[in-house]
């Protein structure tokens, strides 16, 4: 599949899940919660290099959208979603149950600003294409979007596949 196909193949399955008349082609799930989350900060200060250690509890929600067809058995988008400090969002998209595209958005709360983005195209589960926001951010947020996609997505997918049981 190539990546305009692939593009394509997201609008077509976003269509469906956003528009209630897609819902009869289309179930959409969703499993929200909240997080606490425990900053922790360290610093040497002063002459005799003392550690002062910071603690910071910070409290938000997540929301897991999933969208699938009528039997329950094929998953066509996995959208995660949580807000501590920014809004945080993972898109995975399946076609046949295999992971074809995935994307992190990273936008400032409340005006929906992305800051930071990456976004993966795959064919049978080789990356076939990474196009990545030039913005460098802060070290906090980095820590955020250090991870490997292409295996959350397959993780997700297994959650999928084990909750279907």
């Amino acid at each position: 599949m190539s990546i305009l196909k692939i593009k394509a193949y997201t609008k077509y399955i976003d269509s469906l899940a956003d528009n209630d008349e897609g819902q009869i082609f289309v179930i959409k799930s969703i499993t929200e919660g909240e997080i606490k989350q425990e900053i922790v900060s360290t610093s040497i200060i002063g002459h005799n290099n003392q550690i002062d250690t910071i603690r910071k509890t910070k409290y938000g929600g997540f929301g897991k959208y999933t969208t699938k067809n009528l039997k329950g058995d094929t998953v066509y988008k996995i959208l995660y979603h949580d807000n501590i400090d920014k809004n945080f969002y993972e898109s995975y998209y399946y076609k046949d149950n295999e992971l074809i595209y995935s994307k992190i958005d990273y936008q400032e709360d409340g005006i929906g600003q992305t800051f930071y983005y990456r976004e993966e195209y795959y064919k049978d589960n080789e990356i076939l294409f990474v196009s990545e926001s030039p913005n460098s951010i802060d070290t906090l947020f980095r820590q955020r979007v250090t991870f490997d996609l292409r295996k959350k997505g397959g993780d997700y997918f297994e959650k999928f596949k084990a909750d279907r049981k």
